[in-house]
């Protein structure tokens, strides 16, 4: 019985309950397509065999032939191979002509062996009747990224690639992949180069001349015929100042300056390299990764910034993309100019300084946005201290002897390895990111060390300078980022500390000994070391006598940074009031700068045996005070009310009381002083223009519409005359005070403190300027007429008090 005949219908219980001759046929049926289906396999492997033979040799016969063409045979024989020939090193890459390679079959990881021979299952041309029959068509692709042996034409491209990032001419395997991007970017030097060797060709210049030419020229000849459409269209795109999104890459080169803006700021950055990509929403981007120079707070060095050039249908102008290559910018000379004079006041403020700002401040949030503000007051520039007291916002950077290279350039992480603006742009590729944006071994560099070596920088480093600076804004006690160019140098003050009314000795004393201490920091110390070192002040007395006051002229008159410190600074947790404490304490000593707790008793009331909640407040100020290296000034009116245990603590204890009548007639002196030199500078300002209701009435009738032409002349006098009426009105405003010597003497014998005298003089300037006159004595004594029940009533409860107590 054949194999046939052992068959059986796939339903085996079906086929039991036919009957005979049912059987017989479903069997004759199954058998006679078998036999159909074993025919059409043979007659298929006698067409496949058919077409092997007809187009390649057989596989014994390929290999031989590649056995042969690996060996060479020695001169005596030429029937099997006995030697092969070594070859000798100054032919390397001498041979003038194309060695083509063909990719072999594929390992494991993906990787192909080259060989010298079209592989065997290329089989006939693809693209025919013939190959729609088959299921797998395989094609010849063509790569470029072969090693170059050629030691004359690694000479050639040392000179012409030189300062390219990524390559090194030098190597024994020199490789180029993709699309030969540095050769196309530095086509124009390469067609000089060759122009060059064709002149000393044609002067007999040099031996290897001829050489030399027919091995660029060969390399020259494969990429103008494997690029010629790119070469030329990029060299007439760029000949048009326009681009394509799809010939970008040709546009900006590794290495060269390109010119962006960036916040507002106009911005020159070292193009490190460039790539087709996408932005976080998935569109397409041309993503270019920039160099610039910024601080770290001991030294300098570069980070990385990521710009995108979005992509775009048709032809662009260059001057129009966000980022452009330097050499298009149509001001190109006068922009570097301004930015290298920008770098210069940043390498200036290098360290800490102190000054004024008047602009935008930003920082980065925990969640990656920017936060902005708007800042009007005295700051303090410190990137050491940001690094310090901002650790997580740290700025990193590779000192700028590491060579500039792939896997040198931005290390270090930090805040600005995801761009100088909060990482906005998500490619972040390219660079050694693993620190984690970790300094050196986990700690900060010692700054003065670092001074000493820190370098001078070259005007093409200042021109890529980062525009920022990072400090503290004191008046909104936030560490930010600050534009240089907004800061400014601080107007101090040269009258605040002789304002002060206070006896001779008195501000002689607080004078003398605050500046004696600031000059250098003590090194007394207690038997612990960095105890003690520290010295508080302790100004009590009631309200409006200059406690305050005091503080702020003494900083002035030493032209230090004033801290002012306030119960909402701390808060009331004591899990959090010891760090922000010990921060605060920290950046004044940093700063050499003097610290005011106003209303102190808040903090250092006398402890109790049912409130723990502060007592734990005041343990803490107690423990921590004793560690202060600077100078505090702390202000109360309940100095009654404060813990025994500040008493040793406080060094000097100075007693403010009432105002006499000598001391409110300095103060209104002072005041009135103060308030002629504001008239004067008021009167030499340009008059600001009249609200827009004034204008809108001068532009119409009186009736909502405008003036018909027959009026024009009319108005035209009324705006004369309204115009010299404001004006007039401007200078009565502007009057010097009109209070004489017996004036004065009367409102000195008024019972008031200092900051009542400042309130009702304000109040009165505001009067007399709604008047149209100078202020005299009237205005003043109208507003206090209108303000007694105030005067009144802290009299009556002052009585009260005494009353009560006595």
């Amino acid at each position: 019985m054949s194999h046939l005949d052992a068959l059986v219908p796939p339903d085996i219980i079906l086929f039991d309950e036919l009957g005979e001759e049912e059987r017989q046929e479903i069997l004759r049926h199954h058998q006679e397509q078998i036999r159909r289906i074993i025919q059409q396999n043979k007659r298929r492997r006698e067409m496949a065999r058919q077409n092997q033979d007809d187009s390649s040799e057989s596989e014994t016969d390929q290999l031989a032939k590649k056995f042969n063409d690996a060996a060479k045979l020695t001169p005596g024989s030429t029937d099997t191979p006995q030697e092969l020939v070594k070859l000798d090193p100054a032919e390397i890459g001498m041979s003038v002509g194309y060695k083509h390679l063909y990719s072999g079959k594929e390992d494991k990881r993906g990787r192909f062996q080259w060989q010298t021979t079209i592989p065997e299952d290329l089989g006939k041309p693809a693209e025919d009747a013939e190959s729609e029959k088959f299921a797998i068509i395989v094609r010849n692709v063509k790569v470029y990224n072969d090693p170059k042996k050629s030691p004359l034409l690694k000479e050639l491209l040392k000179e012409v690639l030189a300062g390219y990032p990524g390559v090194t001419v030098g190597l024994k395997r020199l490789e180029f992949s993709g699309r030969f991007e540095p050769l196309i970017h530095r086509w124009t030097e390469f067609n000089a180069a060759i122009t060059k060797l064709k002149q000393a060709d044609s002067a007999n210049a040099d031996d290897k001349a001829p050489d030399r030419l027919k091995h660029a020229e060969l390399l020259h000849d494969l990429l103008a015929k494997e690029f010629k459409d790119t070469i030329d269209a990029s060299t007439d795109l760029k000949g048009q100042g326009v681009m394509t999104y799809e010939h970008l890459w040709t546009l900006f080169q590794p290495g060269s300056f390109v010119f962006s803006k960036q916040q507002g700021q106009d911005r020159i950055f070292r193009l490190h390299s460039s790539k087709y990509g996408q932005d976080r929403n998935g569109n397409p981007v041309y993503w270019l990764t920039c160099q610039y120079v910024d601080y770290d707070g001991t030294r300098w060095g570069t980070n990385k910034l990521n710009v995108c050039v979005p992509a775009f249908d048709g032809t662009r102008p260059i001057i129009n993309l966000p980022t452009l290559p330097l050499d298009f910018h149509g001001s190109k000379d006068e922009i570097k100019a301004k930015l290298t004079e920008r770098g210069s006041k940043v390498e200036k403020f290098a360290g800490s300084h102190y000054r004024a700002y008047n602009g935008v401040g930003w920082r980065t949030n925990n969640m990656g946005q920017k936060e902005k503000y708007s800042v009007k007051g005295r700051i303090v520039i410190d990137t050491f201290g940001w690094n310090r007291f901002n650790p997580n916002f740290s700025i990193f950077v590779t000192p700028l002897h590491v060579k500039d290279n792939q896997t040198a350039a931005g290390l270090g992480g930090g805040a600005a390895a995801t761009g100088e603006y909060g990482g906005e742009d998500e490619y972040d590729e390219g660079y050694d990111d693993d620190d984690g944006g970790m300094p050196l071994d986990g700690f900060f560099a010692d700054e003065e060390d670092e001074e000493s070596k820190r370098v001078t920088l070259a005007d093409e480093q200042k021109m890529i300078c980062t525009p920022l600076v990072r400090g503290y804004a004191l008046k909104e006690k936030l560490w930010l980022n600050f534009f240089v160019n907004a800061v400014q140098e601080i107007d101090f003050s040269n009258r605040a500390f002789d304002s002060l009314v206070l006896p001779k000795n008195q501000k002689e004393l607080i004078l003398g000994f605050t500046a004696t201490q600031q000059s250098y920091i003590s090194k007394f110390d207690d038997v612990i070391e960095g105890k003690g070192r520290g010295i508080i002040l302790l100004l009590c007395g009631p309200p409006g006598v200059g406690k305050t006051l005091t503080a702020e002229s003494v900083a002035e008159e030493m032209k230090v940074p004033l801290y002012m410190m306030s119960a909402g600074d701390l808060g009331l947790d004591p899990r959090h009031v010891e760090s922000k404490l010990q921060g605060i304490l920290d950046m004044c000593t940093r700063w050499n700068a003097i610290l005011l707790l106003d209303e102190a008793d808040v903090f250092l009331e006398e402890r109790s045996l049912h409130e723990l909640e502060r007592n734990k407040l005041v343990s803490i100020f107690l423990r921590v005070l004793e560690y202060y290296e600077g100078i505090m000034f702390l202000t109360t009116n309940r100095v009654q009310t404060f813990d025994a245990a500040f008493q040793s603590r406080i060094h000097i204890s100075l007693e403010y009381h009432e105002l006499d009548i000598k001391s409110r007639k300095t103060v209104w002196e002072n005041f009135l002083k103060q308030h002629n030199i504001a008239q004067a500078a008021a009167r030499e300002r340009p008059l600001k223009s009249p609200a827009s209701a004034a204008k809108a009435s001068s532009t119409s009738n009186g009736t909502g519409q405008n003036p018909t032409s027959s009026s024009t002349a009319t108005n035209g006098d009324d705006d004369a005359a309204a115009e010299k009426a404001i004006k007039e009105l401007h200078h009565n405003r502007t009057h010097p005070h009109k209070i004489n010597a017996r004036e004065l003497d009367k409102l000195c014998q008024m019972s008031m403190n200092g900051r009542q005298i400042k309130n009702i003089l304000k109040t009165a300037q505001l009067l007399a300027s709604k008047r149209g006159d100078g202020l005299s004595y009237e205005h003043i004594q109208t507003v206090m007429e209108v303000t007694q029940h105030l005067h009144n009533t802290t009299q009556e409860s002052e009585r009260a008090k005494a009353s009560f107590f006595h």
